[in-house]
């Protein structure tokens, strides 16, 4: 029998615009629906449509961002603000400076477009941010976080709590499957004591000072603690790649590294950084597939 039930997409999203959702891609979606709301009943969502020009579709944003605040939320009365796709802009940065209130892409895939000359700005702990782009421009997180959720978000330079300066930020949140420039995700100067799956950055990226959890997460030169940084000892990275002068290879290695990737470069000079509490297992350098195993 005939499906009678014809689902579609609108302009943005992962598919082109108009084309024919099957019943596993509009599943999918609702789960990520059901994802962002978890709890909440339906009272304690606002939805953003993204069917006016950007500046429009910031506006709305700001005014259901704006009510949700005044409801007050709390950590068992949450508050999810969720954004349709489309392209948004302000007129200075958006700041999500409140605990308990979600901002959430409604599909779940990271079609949030942030347009313009402004930016996201996260200082409120206790939020789930997720499916927001910013493009080239810095994805803001002013403090440590420790509490907050960051999936599918992308930014350019210093994103995610990055720095070129003498003054470095330590970021404890959780990052899923987010992608920054170069010093991103604390920089070259801070400390990444948060929990990284799955993201992207570009050279120094993922802190001087790697106190985390890593998982498959990729960083470009002078990464995962740099030339002379540490790795602490209740640091784990596994199944990341760096690129030259990554791992700390003139610093301290109190921590774990296992098999990890070095693109041009092997694992000799990090031995002389290993302490006794110190492991590099399975690691393999880059281009001769050299295995460094001190356990």
């Amino acid at each position: 029998m005939p499906n009678p039930y014809i689902f579609k997409t609108r302009a943005l999203g992962p598919n082109a615009k108009n084309s024919t959702l099957t019943f596993d891609e509009l599943d999918n979606s609702l789960l990520f629906l059901s994802s962002s709301i978890g709890t909440l009943n339906g009272l304690n969502s606002f939805f953003v449509q993204a069917n006016g020009t950007p500046l429009q579709n910031g506006y709305s944003l700001i005014d259901s961002y704006n009510t949700a605040k005044t409801t007050f939320p709390t950590g068992s009365n949450r508050y999810a603000v969720l954004l349709g796709p489309g392209n948004y802009e302000f007129t200075q940065s958006f700041n999500i400076n409140t605990p308990y209130i979600d901002v959430v892409s409604l599909t779940g895939y990271k079609d949030v477009y942030i347009t313009g000359s402004n930016t996201i700005q996260v200082s409120a702990d206790n939020v789930y941010v997720r499916g927001i782009d910013v493009g080239s421009k810095n994805f803001t997180i002013t403090s440590s976080l420790p509490n907050t959720i960051f999936k599918n978000c992308k930014g350019g330079d210093s994103s995610f709590g990055g720095s070129i300066s003498s003054s470095p930020y330590i970021i404890s949140s959780t990052f899923i499957d987010c992608e920054g420039g170069s010093n991103s995700f604390t920089g070259e100067f801070g400390t990444a004591e948060g929990t990284f799956t799955n993201c992207i950055g570009g050279n120094n990226s993922f802190g001087f000072d790697c106190a985390g959890i890593f998982n498959n997460c990729q960083g470009g030169d002078f990464s995962f603690g740099g030339l002379v940084g540490t790795i602490e000892a209740d640091c784990l990275i596994k199944d990341c790649i760096g690129r030259s002068s990554s791992f700390s290879p003139n610093g301290f290695i109190d921590g774990i590294l296992q098999n990890c990737t070095l693109i041009l470069g092997d694992f000799t000079p990090h031995i002389l950084a290993l302490s006794n509490s110190g492991k590099i297992i399975d690691c393999k350098g880059n281009p001769d597939n050299s295995i460094t195993n001190i356990l």
